[in-house]
């Protein structure tokens, strides 16, 4: 019996935010002296407005001081980061998913653009992940803009990444979760595409390929998310869809800017707490991700199929 696989986006799907804005925060304030280095990280957005520069380039600005690092003493900052802000970030309806497909003995693969030298210690709550995330080659000496060990796992680079890790064939029978458009490629990959609270282009995307949205009110509720098709008028005016994308950007550029301060202190998930009570909520998610089976196969149900995505009993 061939395995099912999950494959989750992390920043704004399984976390709420953006973790790359969540760790400058939390590096200046331990590091204040460092904070010259913001000089860089605004200019690298005026380039980036510009349009001189890319996203990639723009990360890589964000992220020079850390070349000035111990290497120990980086991971061990990177480890505390984890544990004390970004573990307690999460979105909870995605967690509860996740935890469900790995009681239902599905391989969770978490693919992200996330720098790895601080996703790495999510092993601490997510140990059965199979966690991927951007490695960064930070230049001799510490000065400098540091690089990518094989591009930024992004886009189509996930995709070639799942390939080298040997997922090539995870396609069908996989799930895919995520919020942006950047991640047209996983979610096409696998045939179980799930968008999870997605921008306002994937939304309009979900509905021309009749993708699933999962969505859910703030603050997460204790109660699963429901999941239905698309339930979004494609037809809403340009000004409105325009006026949604400006609210994400200037809530992360709002982000970018309490790493100047003090900032607001994470709130919300305990990932421990979630994962022991995983059982719980399984059987309501399983139910979920059976109704969107049915929708995938709706002649005739093949028993062959829930069998494998499901196990003899699954979770009822």
């Amino acid at each position: 019996m061939s395995q099912v696989h999950a494959f989750f986006d992390f920043d704004d799907t399984l976390l709420r935010g953006d973790s790359i804005l969540f760790w400058l925060r939390y590096y200046y304030r331990r590091r204040p002296l460092r904070r010259v280095f913001q000089l860089a990280n605004w200019t690298g957005l005026i380039l980036f407005a510009l349009r001189l520069i890319d996203s990639h380039t723009l990360k890589r600005i964000f992220l020079m001081p850390m070349g000035l690092e111990d290497p120990e003493a980086l991971d061990r900052m990177a480890a505390d980061f984890v544990h004390q802000d970004l573990s307690r970030r999460m979105h909870i309806p995605v967690l509860q998913r996740l935890w469900t497909h790995h009681l239902l003995g599905h391989k969770v693969v978490l693919v992200s653009a996330s720098a790895t030298f601080y996703l790495r210690h999510l092993k601490t709550f997510l140990p059965m992940a199979d966690i991927q995330g951007s490695e960064m080659i930070w230049p001799r000496g510490g000065f400098g803009i540091p690089r990518y060990r094989d591009g930024n796992l992004r886009g189509e680079n996930k995709i070639a990444r799942l390939q080298a890790l040997g997922y090539a064939q995870a396609g069908p029978l996989s799930f895919a979760y995520s919020d942006h458009q950047h991640d047209r490629f996983l979610l096409a990959f696998s045939e179980f595409p799930i968008c999870t609270r997605p921008t306002p282009k994937l939304r309009r995307l979900a509905a021309q390929q009749g993708w699933p949205v999962m969505d859910w009110p703030d603050p997460d509720p204790a109660a699963p998310p429901s999941i239905s098709l698309p339930a979004w008028d494609g037809a809403q005016p340009p000004l409105v869809r325009r006026g949604m994308d400006i609210q994400v950007k200037l809530r992360k550029l709002g982000l970018l800017i309490l790493a100047a301060g003090p900032g607001l202190p994470p709130t919300g998930s305990d990932p421990l707490r979630e994962a022991a009570a995983a059982r719980e909520y399984a059987p309501t998610h399983t139910r979920a991700l059976r109704e969107r089976v049915e929708l995938r196969y709706p002649e005739g149900r093949p028993e062959e199929i829930f069998r494998r995505i499901f196990g003899e009993s699954g979770l009822r």
